[in-house]
């Protein structure tokens, strides 16, 4: 299926609000693992580490689960919850997902990332990278991102620059995201920013992000400034996500899993596309009555500022990186 297509006919069913929505997903956030060597104080595996069992996805898992999610999706965000680069099989994983016509996507802190894991990375097809890096300066960052290092992990993002534009690769297409947790006036923070962002001149750097802090589903306040409408969430009708050991939760938000969808152990992803507790959560959204889900009620994804009926600026970043 022509993949512009493809989001055509899901956003059908989201204006629709279908309950049953016979286009398959389009994006998979597959989980290699949820374990992460940091406790970054804005992350729920910082803040609450020991709630969740540890573990790395099965080979065997991994394989089936790509064989099936080639039928249909277009990309695959190769991380979710932890640092999918601790995984011992993270290159082949990239590796078996381009050769099986699908686009390798990775988030990563990018402590472990040295010149070889980079060269290996780009070389098994890796189409987009995002570096988190909390903060300009070493004591901000090293104050969010708790137990990593500042100049190694600036270090290691430049190399892997340096060995993208050694090979003239244009991919994988290359992000900073940063989170401005800085006290000062614009002024100060705007000088901060451009000076950080100095350090990348005449790299392959694609694109530089600051971003908004987001409450997973409700775990943490945050307040939100603007003329917010209620949306019904777009995730159920456009991805799913699957943690390492097969289990599929409602969305990639729902950090503990406390909405359960299905189990990919089971059952196919198709089949688990329109059960009954995908078709009920859909539902759900439609009525706009989230009781059963107190997660969802609470999260800061149903509540924004809309456009033709999607979140404003959820809908550019979509835009732009599926044309």
């Amino acid at each position: 299926m022509n993949h512009l297509v493809h989001l055509a006919r899901l956003y059908y069913h989201y204006r629709r609000r279908s309950q049953k929505v016979p286009v398959p997903p389009t994006r998979i956030w597959l989980e290699p693992t949820n374990a992460c060597n940091l406790r970054c104080i804005m992350c729920p595996n910082g803040t609450d580490y020991n709630a969740l069992k540890r573990g790395m996805m099965e080979w065997d898992l991994f394989e089936n689960l790509i064989s099936q999610i080639s039928k249909f999706a277009y990309d695959v965000n190769l991380f979710h919850r932890g640092e999918s680069l601790l995984h011992p099989r993270f290159v082949e994983m990239v590796r078996v997902t381009a050769e099986a016509g699908l686009r390798p996507r990775l988030h990563t802190n990018a402590t472990i990332l040295d010149k070889n894991y980079s060269k290996e990375l780009i070389d098994a097809g890796l189409d987009f990278i995002s570096f988190s890096f909390d903060g300009y300066e070493k004591e901000t960052y090293e104050r969010v991102r708790v137990g990593a290092n500042f100049d190694q992990v600036l270090s290691n993002i430049l190399k892997f620059l340096e060995v993208k534009k050694e090979r003239g690769s244009g991919k994988p297409y290359t992000v900073i995201e940063v989170m401005e947790v800085l006290k000062g006036s614009e002024e100060e923070i705007k000088r901060k920013r451009e000076k950080f962002r100095s350090l990348f001149n005449g790299l392959p750097l694609d694109k530089f992000i600051v971003r908004r802090i987001h409450n997973w589903a409700g775990l943490y306040n945050i307040n939100r400034k603007g003329k917010l409408n209620y949306v019904p969430c777009t995730f159920p009708y456009y991805s799913m996500t699957i943690f390492y050991d097969g289990k599929v939760p409602a969305c990639p938000q729902d950090f503990f899993g406390e909405i359960f969808i299905g189990d990919a152990t089971e059952k196919s992803l198709l089949e688990i596309w329109n059960s009954e507790n995908m078709k009920k959560l859909r539902l759900s959204f439609a009525r706009e009555k989230n009781e059963k889900h107190p997660r969802c009620q609470k999260c800061d994804m149903i509540y924004r500022e809309t456009f033709l009926g999607i979140p404003k600026s959820y809908l550019k970043f979509f835009i732009r990186e599926n044309t």
